[in-house]
């Protein structure tokens, strides 16, 4: 999942911030390598926390 998304939303703020030029292949890939070191271990930690909140969330 956060690698999905980091790629994802990398691509798309990489757009809106520089626009597609020839260099655009290698701003990408060095925004998502960053984004991914930190989406992965927070998709980790986050993801079973948030599931726990949800459960009992909907059990009360």
């Amino acid at each position: 999942m956060g690698t999905i998304m980091s790629f994802i939303m990398s691509a798309f703020i990489t757009v809106i911030n520089t626009g597609i030029d020839p260099g655009y292949l290698e701003r990408w890939i060095k925004a998502w390598l960053l984004a991914w070191v930190v989406a992965v271990p927070l998709a980790v930690i986050v993801g079973p926390l948030a599931h726990q909140w949800a459960e009992r969330l909907s059990t009360r």
